[in-house]
């Protein structure tokens, strides 16, 4: 099953994910935690799933302490 995520906070793209259908349906609707449902699934698409945030949106937006102090 093909879902199309909501559009990124950061750069407004939506993107599709290929998800298993009685995964999805378990989460979505059932209300099982994503982990859960989805526990092959990487962290980065859970969340893409969840908010529609892009892996690097969400490093352009919440910079790790590490990243931070390299810019320094």
């Amino acid at each position: 099953m093909i879902i199309e995520t909501v559009p990124c906070t950061h750069c407004n793209e939506t993107s599709s994910i290929t998800v298993d259908a009685d995964s999805y349906t378990k989460w979505a609707v059932l209300g099982e935690l994503i982990q859960d449902a989805f526990p092959d699934m990487t962290a980065d698409n859970r969340e893409l799933l969840i908010s529609g945030i892009h892996p690097a949106c969400w490093d352009a937006m919440f910079n790790t302490e590490e990243e931070e102090l390299e810019n320094v």
